[in-house]
């Protein structure tokens, strides 16, 4: 097969060529955009899951329904651990009221919008603001107390939406990386848009902590977003991720080659977009089989680990590594705390605590209930597993 036409993408919300099994999600998101877009109350979306199962990707298609219906959208902006949430707010709202512009109506409401935008980005902590060619409107969003302020500024932005005819999507990933404040602002801001009906929506992604996260924020936050967990494929969903791209190239897999793929996939998007993409490169002719899937587990393992796997463990210092590889020789998780530490040589889950504390910070860890950790990356196991003898 010619590389060049590879539609195979895996990587970091790399959008696929055939984005399979998440047919529902694209539709209720256009019920969504449909519903705000009439005055009418829907909730907005929050999806969680671990690394590789196309969280970014679905934000991305939301993008592009947002924009078909005539809406103006953030981009999806992802949220860093150190992240100044006024700034990173204060630049979205400044990037749709500017694609609002574009229209030439309501041309005051804007710039008022604009003027709020300053305010509410000057009122943090270093006092300096976004440069905005408009002067700030005193005595909104500029109180310094988060929730009122981004309040006052999304639901001026959604006057500013509603005198155009226009809806905003505020596209957010790695949610998990904002504090508790700043996800008590975003329930208190979305709260009295709902209130208001105005047509404005979030979209927002990040790992499993998320909704306990927001629950922790505001008691009120489950009532407030629809949340979503976003797992592996379903086998027929698996099957369409593999198959379609090539089929549409006129390249086809025989039936014991998809069978094996799937197996080893488990269903995780990311790990079939790799393995997609070896094949491609390395088979020479129609259909692809068994045995080249078979011949070719060892490459598309040695780029996973290189890309996907180790990536992750050298976030973690000396000793968090040794409590990784010792929770992985329990086998497959959720893991009780206490076995984790008596597997990473600790006498007591105490003395544990600040390693395991350290990785669910750095994101390698999550705890699904008390007491228990696993693993962010599926099959991280296999691979710490497979290292153990090297570490």
């Amino acid at each position: 097969m010619d590389r060049r036409k590879n539609p195979y993408t895996p990587g970091a919300g790399r959008k696929p060529d055939k984005l399979a099994g998440r047919d529902d999600d694209l539709r209720d998101f256009q019920v969504l955009v449909e519903r705000l877009s009439d005055g009418t109350y829907e909730r907005s979306v929050v999806f969680s899951g671990l690394r590789g199962v196309g969280k970014t990707v679905l934000l991305l298609e939301f993008d592009v329904i947002a924009r078909e219906a005539g809406w103006v959208s953030t981009d999806v902006r992802e949220v860093e651990p150190e992240s100044d949430f006024r700034l990173t707010f204060a630049r979205m709202s400044t990037k749709v009221l500017r694609s609002m512009s574009l229209k030439r109506r309501a041309e005051a409401r804007i710039k008022r919008a604009l003027g709020v935008v300053r305010s509410f980005s000057a009122t943090g902590p270093g006092g300096i603001g976004i440069k905005i060619d408009v002067a700030p409107v005193t005595g909104v969003a500029d109180s310094g107390e988060l929730g009122e302020d981004l309040t006052e500024l999304l639901v001026e932005i959604g006057h500013a939406a509603r005198a155009n005819a226009t809806g905003v999507l505020f596209l957010v990933d790695e949610m998990q990386n904002l504090g508790g404040s700043a996800l008590a602002a975003i329930c208190m801001a979305f709260h009295s848009l709902s209130q208001k009906g105005l047509p404005v929506a979030l979209a927002g992604a990040g790992l499993p902590t998320l909704p306990s996260l927001m629950r922790s924020a505001k008691p009120y936050a489950p009532r407030l977003f629809e949340y979503r967990d976003i797992a592996r494929l379903s086998d027929a969903a698996a099957r369409m991720a593999l198959v379609g791209p090539a089929s549409r190239r006129r390249v086809q897999f025989d039936a014991a080659a998809v069978s094996a793929v799937i197996e080893r996939t488990g269903g995780y998007p990311y790990f079939i977009q790799e393995y997609g993409r070896v094949l491609w490169n390395e088979v020479e002719e129609s259909p692809i089989t068994e045995a080249a899937v078979l011949e070719l587990d060892d490459v598309v393992q040695d780029n996973l680990d290189s890309k996907f796997f180790a990536p992750q463990f050298d976030l973690a210092s000396d000793a968090e590594q040794r409590y990784l590889l010792g929770l992985a020789s329990l086998g497959d998780g959720p893991y009780r705390s206490s076995a984790a530490a008596n597997a990473a040589g600790y006498a007591d889950t105490p003395g544990a605590s600040h390693i395991r504390d350290s990785l669910i910070e750095k994101e390698l860890l999550w705890s699904p209930r008390r007491g228990f950790v696993d693993f962010t990356v599926p099959y991280f196991a296999d691979y710490l597993q497979d290292i153990r003898g090297e570490v």
